[in-house]
């Protein structure tokens, strides 16, 4: 499959690679105008790197769609309001967190370990909450911080119940990345682990993601059957044995079904 960097034996790059290149573009221009304010061409030129005749192509097209405004006059843009109806989509999907929260106290008060509500990004997965446990020696983690697909329980949980062709997108954009020398980078060794926490309703990833840490990590589906976030219990590597795994999956799984049924009734 084509990966980031590939190119054809005519010295093309491929179409796959082209698109997300130029999604990839677009979606640096739109990170330099967030600031509000109005833009010159050139500043957005240099503030992502691309070139000036690149970066009208672009924008325009940004324009063109509505993602964008453009003062002609001043040869300026910036974002349009049409982002407050992604913005608003995104705060309704945030939701979850405050739903979840009272289960997420309950979990790390009951197993004393750390405990992360992640929502699905496009590449990698995203912990919005994130509840330290009491142990002494413990694992800790952020709000805001990234969780690869590939590597960690919480992203392996969403990963699993995304289509095929998604999991194939993400591993057309290059290699996966070793977080640490045991981190599974071959897709299709990922793809029997993600088949198990199909099977299972959990999956985990021990060392994988930092070395000395282990996790394990169940989805939360929505009403409708999608996997809409991913709880995970992190601690270190040397607490986490076989039957400690389990035990804690199955927790999960019992707990996070809670949840789904909470949805159910909110948004019914």
């Amino acid at each position: 499959m084509a990966r980031a960097g590939d190119r054809a034996a005519d010295g093309h790059i491929p179409t796959v690679v082209a698109r997300i290149q130029s999604v990839a573009r677009a979606k640096a221009l739109l990170d330099a105008m967030t600031t509000g304010d109005w833009i010159l061409l050139r500043d957005l030129a240099t503030r992502t790197g691309l070139a000036k005749t690149t970066a009208f192509n672009l924008v325009t097209a940004l324009v063109d769609v509505g993602l964008a405004e453009r003062d002609a006059a001043a040869g300026a843009y910036r974002l349009s309001l049409h982002h407050l109806v992604y913005g608003k989509a995104v705060e309704r999907r945030l939701d979850i967190a405050a739903i979840a929260r009272p289960l997420l106290v309950k979990l790390c008060a009951t197993t004393r370990e750390t405990v992360n509500l992640a929502l699905p990004g496009s590449a990698d997965a995203v912990i919005v909450e994130s509840l330290e446990g009491s142990q002494t020696l413990r694992v800790s983690s952020y709000s805001g911080t990234r969780a690869a697909y590939h590597s960690t329980a919480c992203g392996r949980a969403l990963f699993a119940h995304q289509s095929r062709a998604f999991r194939d997108m993400i591993y057309s954009i290059g290699p996966l990345q070793p977080a640490t020398e045991r981190t599974i980078t071959d897709p299709e060794a990922l793809e029997s682990v993600l088949e198990r926490c199909r099977k299972l309703g959990w999956t985990t990833e021990y060392e994988e993601n930092e070395t000395g840490g282990a996790c394990v990590a169940a989805p939360v589906f929505s009403p409708t059957g999608d996997a809409i976030a991913a709880v995970s219990i992190a601690g270190p590597a040397a607490r986490f044995e076989p039957e400690t795994i389990e035990r804690l999956g199955r927790l999960l799984v019992a707990s996070l079904a809670e949840i789904t049924a909470e949805l159910a009734r909110v948004q019914g």
